[in-house]
């Protein structure tokens, strides 16, 4: 793995901390297999990422090693993907640039329903919401499941969806997401693929 950077396992979410600032590359929903594959222009975007975070659906966990020539790689698990495979985790924690950035597949497993292009969220009630599905606050959250990009704004978190770079749905565009977490600020970048 590049860089020094630790993880720990608790209950709730698997941490993995990263010093400093850092910059994080997101995919969601690519549903790999013998055909399917992730584009390299994905490859290209995340040239330079510290981290790569895949929110579930991967499909054939071959492309988690793919990714690994670029910088190392996290997984959430999501309906496509092994439920024995070590590379998931149900739930991730990143700790990065003074931010705790929460990972899982699809926000729909912890009571935020999902609309088609943002989730349906309460800013009375979110914060709540996470600490019981990470064990603690979270600044960014990270999902995918819906195979639409999308960046929200909620009780002071910032929810991104990165989209499909494979399959996206329809009439939308194939993209993936970088976030850069650095000074307690999360900026995101949706990126066309």
């Amino acid at each position: 793995m590049r860089g020094l950077w630790y993880e720990a396992r608790m209950t709730a979410a698997v941490i993995t901390t990263l010093p400093g600032a850092g910059r994080i590359g997101l995919l969601a929903d690519t549903h790999c297999d013998a055909v399917r594959r992730v584009p390299a222009a994905v490859l290209e975007i995340f040239t330079g990422v510290d981290l790569i975070l895949h929110l579930g659906d991967c499909g054939d966990a071959g492309i988690l090693a793919e990714l690994e020539g670029v910088a190392p790689v996290l997984a959430t698990r999501g309906a496509d993907d092994a439920a024995d495979d070590p590379h998931y985790a149900e739930r991730r924690l990143i700790e990065v640039g003074g931010l705790v950035v929460g990972a899982l597949f699809d926000l729909a497993d912890i009571g935020i329903a999902n609309q088609a292009d943002h989730p349906a969220i309460d800013a009375t009630t979110i914060g709540e919401i996470l600490i019981k599905a990470f064990g603690r606050r979270v600044d960014v959250v990270a999902c995918g499941a819906t195979h639409r990009p999308w960046v929200a704004q909620c009780a002071g978190v910032l929810l991104v969806n990165p989209g499909s770079a494979t399959l996206p749905a329809p009439p939308g565009r194939a993209t993936a997401a970088v976030i850069e977490c650095r000074d307690r600020v999360a900026t995101v970048a949706i990126e066309p693929v």
